[in-house]
C-alpha cells in the first residue's frame, strides 16, 4: 500500500495518542473530506523554547588559541519559539499544505520571479529530474552570478526580515491565500485553518508536564502475553528524557478536555502565526507574493540578482545602485508586506579587483569603511570572490555534536547492565565518519520470513560529512579545487582522540 506524502507520522508526546500506519485509512477519509475539515475543533498547541547555543569571537583585543585563531566566548543564546499541533492536526496541515504548495506553485510557475524564491519548494534539478535543488545548488547559483560579472564593481546585499512568523499580518495572509486558490473569499474548510492558525491557543509544555505531577503516558507490554501492550503513567525526571523514558502522550483527548482548559492561553492579535507547523512555511512564500514581485523586477531591471529564502534575501547588484537597493527593500517591506527589516541585520558586501584580484569583503553600510577580514556569508557558506567554503560555525556545531555524543554514550556504558561497558561505537561511526556517509536504500526483514531482507521506500541520508562531500562536488566548478572537503580532514583525528579518550575512562 503507498501512503500519501502528506502522511507522516510523528513520535513527539502531544494530548492524545501518536497516529500509527494502522490509522491510515480513517485518517485519510477524514482529512480529504472538506466538511469533516470545516467543522474540526482544532486542540491547542504545545509551546515550546529551543535554545540555540551562539558563540562570538571577541571583538576588541582578543585572546588568541595556541594554533592563533581568536577565541570565541559563548553568546547569548538564541530563543526558538516553536509550536507542536496534535496528531491528527498535524495531518490535517500536512495535506492543506499539499493542496496550498501546488496552488502556489501553480500560480507561480510563468511568473518572471518563479526560480528567486527557493525555500520550501521542491525545484527539480534540471527539467524532468526526480532530484530537487537544495541550499548548495541556491547558493552555487548566487555566487556563479557573482563570478560571472567578475569584471565589474558588484554589491551583494544580504537582509532577513525582523521576526518573520510572529510578524505575518492575517489580512494581508488571507487575501494572497484566496488569490493563490484562484477564489474570491476563502473555502470554508480552508477558512476553519486560517482561523486555527491566526486565533492562536497553546498550551506551555512544562506546564501541562507538571499538572499531572511530572508523570507521562508511556507504552508497557503486559506481563505474560507476548504482544499485547498497556499505557500506564510514569514518573519522568525533565521533559528532556520523554524520548528516552518513552513517552507517548500527556494525557487523552477528553481527559484534557475536562481537566486542563484552564492551561490554554490564547494569543488574540492581528499578525503572527506559529513557526514550526507543516504549513507555515508554504503560507510565508504565499505572503511574499507582492513583495517578491516588485523587488525582483526592479532589480532585474538593473540587470541585478534577486533570491529569497523565506527570511533571508540576497541582492546583488552594481555598486552604484547599492543605496538606492538598501532603500528600496526597507521601504517595501513596510509599504507591501506590512514587515521590517533591522538595519543591524542588513550587511552589505563590494566585491571589486583589489590588488589584481577579484575580492570580495564587507563594508560599513553609513560610512562605507571596508573590513577586508569578513567576507559574503549565505546559506552556510562563504565566499570571497576566489573560493566557496562552508562556514566554520557548521563544523563547530558538528564537532560539539561529536563530543556530545561520546559523553552520552560513555555515560550509558557505565550505568549499562552489559558488564563489559563498552561503547556502542558504531553508531559513533555510522555518525560521525566517512563510514557512515554514503547515502543508500535502507533494507528491513520480511514480514514474512525474518531471514529475508526486503527493499523499503527509505534512505538513509548519511551524515554531515555526506554534506560536505555533495557541497565540494558542486563548489568545485566555482574553487577549481577540492577546498570544501580540505575543511573536514581534521574530524577523523578529533574522532579519534575523542574515542581513546572515552575509551580510557571505561577501563
Amino acid at each position: 500500500m503507498e501512503l500519501e506524502t502528506w502522511f507522516k507520522t510523528k513520535k513527539y508526546p502531544h494530548i492524545g495518542l501518536p497516529i500509527t500506519i494502522k490509522d491510515y485509512n480513517w485518517v485519510k477519509e477524514y482529512v480529504e473530506n472538506p466538511e469533516k475539515i470545516r467543522l474540526h475543533s482544532f486542540l491547542p498547541l504545545i509551546h515550546k523554547v529551543i535554545l540555540k547555543r551562539r558563540f562570538r569571537a571577541e571583538k576588541e583585543v582578543p585572546e588568541r588559541n595556541p594554533s592563533g585563531k581568536r577565541k570565541r566566548k559563548l553568546d547569548k543564546p538564541k530563543d526558538r519559539h516553536i509550536f507542536f499541533a496534535s496528531h491528527l492536526d498535524s495531518l490535517i496541515l500536512s495535506k492543506y499544505n499539499e493542496i496550498l504548495a501546488g496552488a502556489y506553485e501553480n500560480y507561480i510557475e510563468n511568473l518572471n520571479f518563479n526560480e528567486s524564491i527557493v525555500a520550501y519548494r521542491k525545484i527539480p534539478i534540471s527539467k524532468g529530474s526526480k532530484k530537487n535543488k537544495c541550499n548548495i545548488d541556491f547558493a552555487k547559483t548566487t555566487f556563479e552570478f557573482i563570478q560571472k560579472k567578475n569584471t565589474k564593481k558588484l554589491t551583494a546585499i544580504v537582509a532577513d526580515v525582523t521576526s518573520f512568523f510572529d510578524n505575518l499580518n492575517h489580512k494581508i495572509l488571507k487575501k494572497q491565500w484566496t488569490r493563490v486558490l484562484n477564489e474570491t473569499t476563502l473555502p470554508q474548510d480552508h477558512y476553519n485553518i486560517f482561523k486555527a492558525l491566526t486565533n492562536i491557543k497553546y498550551i506551555e509544555g512544562d506546564q501541562l508536564f507538571e499538572s499531572y505531577s511530572n508523570t507521562m503516558m508511556v507504552k508497557k507490554g503486559i506481563p505474560n502475553s507476548s504482544h499485547k501492550t498497556e499505557f500506564v503513567r510514569k514518573q519522568i525526571k525533565n521533559s528532556k528524557f520523554f524520548k528516552e523514558k518513552g513517552a507517548s502522550h500527556y494525557c487523552d483527548k477528553k481527559e484534557f478536555l475536562k481537566n486542563n482548559l484552564n492551561l490554554v492561553i490564547s494569543k488574540n492579535n492581528t499578525e503572527g502565526i506559529p513557526q514550526g507547523s507543516p504549513i507555515s512555511a508554504t503560507l510565508a512564500n504565499i505572503y511574499m507574493l507582492e513583495f517578491d514581485k516588485e523587488i525582483f523586477d526592479k532589480v532585474s531591471s538593473i540587470g541585478g540578482f534577486y533570491q529569497r529564502y523565506s527570511d533571508d534575501l540576497i541582492i546583488i547588484c552594481e555598486q552604484q545602485h547599492e543605496d538606492d537597493i538598501i532603500k528600496l527593500i526597507r521601504d517595501k517591506i513596510e509599504t507591501v508586506v506590512n514587515l521590517k527589516i533591522e538595519p543591524n541585520k542588513t550587511k552589505v558586501f563590494r566585491f571589486e579587483e583589489v590588488k589584481g584580484k577579484f575580492t570580495g569583503f564587507e563594508i560599513d553600510e553609513k560610512t562605507k569603511t571596508p573590513n577586508h577580514n569578513k567576507t559574503l556569508e549565505y546559506l552556510g557558506f562563504s565566499f570571497d570572490g576566489q573560493r566557496v567554503l562552508i562556514k566554520t560555525s557548521g563544523f563547530s556545531k558538528f564537532y560539539r555534536a561529536m563530543k556530545s555524543s561520546f559523553k552520552k554514550s560513555t555515560s550509558l556504558a557505565i550505568h549499562s547492565k552489559n558488564p563489559d561497558k563498552s561503547l556502542f561505537k558504531s553508531r559513533l561511526y555510522k555518525r560521525f565518519t566517512h563510514r557512515g556517509a554514503k547515502r543508500k536504500l535502507i533494507y528491513r526483514p520480511s514480514k514474512a520470513d525474518k531471514t529475508i531482507y526486503e527493499k523499503t521506500n527509505e534512505y538513509y541520508w548519511g551524515n554531515y560529512l555526506s554534506y560536505i562531500n555533495k557541497a565540494n562536488d558542486s563548489m568545485k566548478s566555482i574553487n577549481g579545487d577540492n577546498y570544501v572537503k580540505r575543511q573536514s580532514r581534521k574530524f577523523w583525528k578529533k574522532f579519534n582522540d575523542l574515542m581513546k579518550f572515552h575509551e580510557a575512562r571505561l577501563k
